[in-house]
């Protein structure tokens, strides 16, 4: 039964390569749908109207994308498994989700990977970054581009994080990510899954104690009137790629693909500096809404680092293999071995 869906997922991916194509050489528009999960004013978002407003410019109007935010299509996974099947061109998702269909990504959800977001995007952007993303090509997937929650951070309304102890007995709503989950429950927190649409819900009800996101989504949601505490505790950088049907984007004349992937890089970084230039504005502004905002002091963090990463990184390895992790690793080594190259 599976090997006969299969081959129908084959047949249809195909045939709607072929219509593709067909539509291109007719000189008929190509539609472009992309589901993403937040709101139209954060920065992911504002970066995939950058790549919707290039693309449509530069295939005069050809090439045509619709922006679906806040999940209007699908959730993340939901998403992805469109994409897969060829029934949708393109969506956005967290790590998370992917690695439901490429266990590789777990590498990029093992807690405290990057310094700051600099480190971060050098990595993605390298050779260790691309070779991920061509992984994604044996699930039937094309990577775009990395576009970012950015640095997620711990919120709840019983204490301030500060120190390891802090997170004892915690009820922290995380993703339905195993490394997520994973890392709270080695810093002796009690991890719970909430879909992100019922988050805000939960927390006003006090299904959980806190919850953990990037500020960009702290903010979008209004989690100020729901939490009174936020620790800037940077545990996991959130990547959220964006993919697409690898035979259908193949099967577009060379010159869309090229236009195509160019504007997915411009959004990309577009996003990325939108992201990270406005983390400041939005802690300052949370701060006048009355909610306590801590940073917590580097030995503290290093304490949490080293309960939370080895117990990951433990795992990550028992499922993709002890030197594929190492590779990855050093592959973050050599970029910081860069970055200090000839200032030492």
């Amino acid at each position: 039964m599976r090997f006969t869906k299969s081959i129908g997922l084959v047949l249809c991916a195909f045939l709607l390569s072929l219509l593709v194509s067909f539509a291109a050489l007719a000189g008929e528009k190509i539609e472009i749908r992309i589901s993403a999960c937040n709101s139209l004013d954060h920065p992911q978002t504002l970066g995939l109207i950058l790549m919707k407003e290039y693309v449509e410019a530069k295939t005069g109007g050809n090439v045509v994308i619709n922006i679906f935010p806040n999940s209007q299509l699908a959730a993340e996974l939901e998403s992805l498994e469109q994409v897969q099947m060829g029934t949708l061109e393109m969506a956005t998702a967290s790590i998370g989700p992917v690695m439901t269909f490429q266990e590789k990504f777990a590498v990029l959800d093992i807690p405290f990977l990057f310094n700051d977001y600099p480190e971060a995007w050098a990595v993605l952007d390298s050779k260790i970054g691309t070779d991920l993303f061509e992984t994604l090509g044996e699930v039937g997937l094309y990577g775009l581009g990395w576009y970012e929650n950015g640095y997620r951070h711990a919120t709840n309304n019983v204490r301030p994080i500060k120190t390891l102890e802090d997170f004892k007995g915690m009820k922290i709503r995380t993703m339905q990510a195993p490394m997520h989950m994973l890392n709270f429950r080695a810093l002796g927190a009690n991890p719970t899954p909430v879909p992100f649409s019922e988050l805000y819900m939960a927390l006003a009800q006090k299904i959980v104690d806190g919850q953990e996101n990037p500020i960009a989504n702290i903010w979008d949601i209004k989690l100020v009137e729901v939490q009174k505490y936020t620790s800037l505790t940077g545990h996991i950088y959130d990547a959220m790629p964006l993919v697409t049907n690898i035979n259908w984007f193949k099967a577009l004349p060379g010159e869309y693909q090229a236009i195509i992937e160019t504007g997915a890089i411009l959004g990309q970084n577009y996003s990325r500096f939108i992201n990270f230039d406005r983390e400041e504005l939005i802690v300052a502004k949370l701060r006048a809404q009355g909610m306590e905002i801590n940073e917590l002091a580097q030995k503290d963090k290093d304490a949490i680092k080293a309960v939370s990463q080895p117990a990951v990184v433990a795992e990550v390895q028992k499922n993709l293999g002890a030197d594929y992790v190492k590779a990855f690793l050093a592959g973050i080594e050599k970029v910081r071995v860069d970055i200090k190259k000839s200032v030492e």
